[in-house]
């Protein structure tokens, strides 16, 4: 599909679906179509509609390659899975809830597009997850490029002693009993140092890491290993 089909379909679905995006989010769609571009530069929601077409190419598909890696890590066909920032079009529990038989998927963001046409495994919730949101019936928790999240999700993990793989992002920020980051420019390697301890401290394994740099995810991909 070259360029200018590309723009066509955006901006038909844009049309069609005039209430799935803020203006905000609208501006930087047609502002950001030339996915050509910078792989880094490309913002999230413009990754998300283009996957939801169907046209994102998998050599840049950090939803495709994160959803896989996920499931090699914890075989989610039978588990409950907890997203934690989903975005407008939560693409990548879209994609976990199809890899399962019996699971199912629940996703926190508060901005995310409440669509009731979704798969009935996929449960949507429109408000931000704290540390504290009740988690009892989850086996993993996963964030792709959480932003501060980060922190809620590792939180939660270990005072529920719950498996999980986070994709950082730049927006990791304050982390309470983790080291400020805000002003530390080696937070990824402090925040990974912190997370290994977190982890093996409370019995949940080892903290592993992985990159997946060549789909866009310019920090490491952290997860806890029980094996």
């Amino acid at each position: 599909m070259n360029a200018a089909e590309r723009s066509s379909v955006v901006i038909n679905y844009l049309l069609e679906n005039r209430d799935v995006f803020s203006d905000t989010d609208i501006n930087i769609i047609l502002s950001n179509m030339n996915i050509e571009d910078t792989l880094y530069s490309i913002p999230n929601v413009v990754l998300q509609l283009y996957d939801e077409l169907g046209i994102l190419p998998d050599e840049i598909n950090s939803y495709k390659a994160f959803s896989k890696l996920i499931n090699e890590q914890f075989n989610i066909k039978d588990k409950n899975v907890v997203e934690i920032g989903g975005g407008v079009i939560p693409r990548l529990a879209k994609r976990l809830s199809l890899m399962q038989d019996r699971g199912t998927v629940v996703v926190y963001d508060p901005n995310i597009y409440l669509n009731k046409a979704y798969y009935p495994n996929l449960k949507l919730i429109k408000r931000k997850f704290f540390p504290i949101t009740n988690v009892d019936m989850a086996d993993v928790l996963v964030g792709l490029l959480p932003c501060g999240s980060s922190y809620s999700i590792i939180k939660s993990a270990i005072k529920h002693n719950k498996d999980f793989m986070i994709a950082l992002c730049d927006s990791c920020n304050y982390l309470e009993y983790f080291d400020g980051y805000e002003q530390d420019p080696d937070w990824p390697n402090n925040f990974i140092n912190q997370a290994a301890y977190a982890v093996e401290e409370n019995n949940m394994g080892k903290l592993k890491v992985k990159r997946l740099r060549e789909v866009g995810l310019q920090y490491p991909i952290i997860y806890n290993d029980r094996g």
